[in-house]
């Protein structure tokens, strides 16, 4: 049941990844047409020159994890070793980023926080290392 759980919640994951990098391809057209020009205008020449290459990138490493993301949530449908271990480090990632996050970020405690990040990954680390969730994947 856990599994499945965390393989759905994979699967928004990669949804909401691949309608970002939608977004962002978008906005990446949008800034070299003349209505966009005009709009990043005030921001800077800088701005201008570079936001749609900006836009493109951000496109393009959101397309790359919404696609890892549904790879992944493949991998723990299929039982996977490959799949509880990458779902492992990909959570020890977040922790390191969010403590990151908590240096850099003003305090809250609203579900965006640092907080719940440490906590709900850390939570994924120990489920995917206990042993009934190894006996599956193997």
């Amino acid at each position: 049941m856990g599994i499945t759980i965390l393989a759905l919640l994979q699967i928004l994951a990669g949804v909401q990844a691949l309608a970002a990098s939608l977004v962002y391809f978008i906005l990446s057209s949008w800034a070299k047409s003349p209505e966009g020009l005009a709009e990043l205008a005030p921001s800077g020449d800088w701005v201008v020159r570079n936001a749609s290459g900006v836009f493109f990138l951000l496109a393009c490493v959101y397309f790359i994890l919404g696609i890892g993301s549904l790879l992944l949530a493949r991998g723990y449908f299929n039982g996977d070793e490959w799949a509880r271990r990458k779902g492992r480090m990909i959570a020890v990632l977040a922790i390191v980023l969010a403590l990151l996050g908590i240096f850099i970020l003003p305090d809250r405690l609203d579900p965006g926080a640092p907080f719940w990040t440490i906590l709900l990954n850390a939570v994924v680390i120990a489920y995917l290392g206990s042993r009934n969730v190894r006996a599956h994947f193997r």
